[in-house]
C-alpha cells in the first residue's frame, strides 16, 4: 500500500488531494496545525504540529518514511531537508508570484503570455515572493543529488469552496447586500489565471504518481481562462441576479474588484497537458457557477475572505467613487459631443446605490 504525506491538507485543495488519494486505495497521513480539522472521505492519520517551523518539523517527523509526500503548505525548504531520503517523491506547491513581473497592478503588466514554466522567475524580492524560486531551486538540487524524486507545482489564484482567496466574493456580497451597481476596474478586462480546487488536486496527483513528472515543474490552473467581467456575468447568471457594472480607472476604486485590478496573466497549461494527460475536472464555468451558490449559502465564510483578494472597498467609499466618476464623464460627453452609452441607468448617480451592511470592510487611505 502506498504511503502518501500531505503537508496542509486541511485547505480548499488539499481536501479532494487526500480524498483522490484515499480513493485510490493509499495509506494518507495529514501533517497540519490542527487548528482547521475537517472531514475526509476514509481514515486518516494526523500529525499535529508547525509545518513553517524546522524545529516542529523534525520532532513531529522524525525518521518515519513515506513513498510521497506533497507539501501544499508550510517551509518548503525545511521540509525538504527533513525529508531527504525519506520520501521516493516530493512534490512541492509553490506559486504564479514565482514568475518575475507577475505581481504589478493593472495596467502596468508587460509580461508575455502565456507564461510557460522557463519563464524567468522573481529572485530579488526580500519577502515570500523572493524566496520561491530559491525553494524550487533547492528541490532541484536534491533531486540531482538523489535525495528524492523533485516535483514542482506552480498555484495560480485558487477558487472554490473553503478557499479564503475569493475574489469571486466581491461579486457575491454585493447581490447578497442588495447593491445595484458596481465599480468595475477597467471594464473587467482582465484575464487572470485561475484555478478551481479540485483541478488543482487532479494535477498534483498526477504530478505525484506519473513517473513522467519526476524533475519537472508544471504551472496549474484551469484549462480556459475568463476575463474578470466575464467571472462576474457568470455569477450573476447563476444567482438570478443582476447589478450595473461601471467601468472605472482600476487606480480610482482599488479594493472593488481585485479580480479586475490585476494585470493579465495566463499561466500555459500545454506541459500539464501534453506530458501528464492534465484535463480539467470541471470547467471554468461550471466551476465559477458552483463557486458562486458556495459563497452564497456560506455567507459568513465570504465575510471571512481575504481582503487582498475579495476587495476591501466600502460601499461608501464607492458611491463616492461612482458619483464622482459620472460627473466627469457627463462633463467630458457633453463637451466633446458624446452620447451616454445605450441602456445606461442614471439612477446610481443620484445617491447610494442601495445595502451597505460590510462588517469586514474598511475605506482606503487617501
Amino acid at each position: 500500500m502506498t504511503r502518501v504525506l500531505v503537508v496542509g491538507g486541511t485547505g480548499p485543495t488539499g481536501i479532494p488531494i487526500v480524498n483522490r488519494f484515499i480513493a485510490d486505495g493509499c495509506r494518507v497521513t495529514v501533517f497540519h496545525s490542527g487548528r482547521h480539522e475537517t472531514q475526509f472521505a476514509g481514515e486518516v492519520e494526523h500529525l499535529h504540529g508547525d509545518p513553517r517551523e524546522p524545529g516542529s518539523i523534525a520532532s513531529t517527523l522524525g525518521h518515519r518514511e513515506w513513498d510521497i509526500a506533497v507539501c501544499t503548505s508550510g517551509r518548503l525548504r525545511a521540509l525538504a531537508n527533513q525529508l531527504a531520503g525519506r520520501v521516493r517523491r516530493f512534490v512541492g506547491i509553490t506559486g504564479q508570484p514565482v514568475y518575475e513581473g507577475t505581481m504589478k497592478p493593472t495596467p502596468a503588466g508587460t509580461v508575455p503570455l502565456p507564461l510557460v514554466e522557463s519563464a524567468p522567475r522573481q529572485y530579488s524580492a526580500a519577502n515570500y515572493t523572493g524566496k520561491v524560486a530559491a525553494g524550487e531551486d533547492q528541490l532541484f538540487a536534491q533531486y540531482a543529488r538523489g535525495d528524492f524524486e523533485a516535483v514542482v507545482v506552480r498555484y495560480p489564484g485558487v477558487y472554490g469552496p473553503h478557499s479564503h482567496l475569493a475574489h469571486e466574493w466581491a461579486i457575491v456580497k454585493r447581490v447578497v447586500d442588495g447593491r445595484r451597481v458596481m465599480a468595475m476596474p477597467h471594464g473587467g478586462a482582465t484575464y487572470f489565471q485561475r484555478g478551481y480546487s479540485e483541478n488543482l488536486a487532479h494535477l498534483v496527483y498526477l504530478a505525484a504518481t506519473r513517473p513522467e513528472a519526476a524533475g519537472e515543474a508544471f504551472n496549474a490552473g484551469d484549462e480556459c481562462v475568463l476575463n474578470a467581467r466575464a467571472v462576474a456575468d457568470v455569477i450573476l447568471d447563476e444567482l438570478g441576479a443582476a447589478l450595473e457594472f461601471i467601468d472605472v480607472p482600476a487606480e480610482l476604486c482599488r479594493g472593488a474588484y481585485p479580480l479586475a485590478e490585476k494585470s493579465s496573466l495566463v499561466l500555459s497549461m500545454a506541459k500539464a497537458r501534453d506530458l501528464l494527460g492534465y484535463r480539467d475536472v470541471l470547467d471554468v464555468e461550471s466551476a465559477t457557477r458552483l463557486t458562486a451558490r458556495w459563497l452564497r449559502d456560506n455567507v459568513e465564510f465570504g465575510r471571512q475572505a481575504s481582503p487582498a483578494f475579495a476587495g476591501d472597498l466600502s460601499y461608501q467609499r464607492e458611491d463616492q467613487v461612482l458619483a464622482t466618476w459620472r460627473q466627469l464623464m457627463d462633463r467630458a460627453r457633453s463637451e466633446l459631443g458624446v452620447a451616454p452609452p445605450v441602456g445606461t441607468d442614471p439612477a446610481w448617480s443620484r445617491g447610494p446605490a442601495t445595502g451597505g451592511t460590510e462588517p469586514n470592510e474598511r475605506d482606503p487611505v487617501a
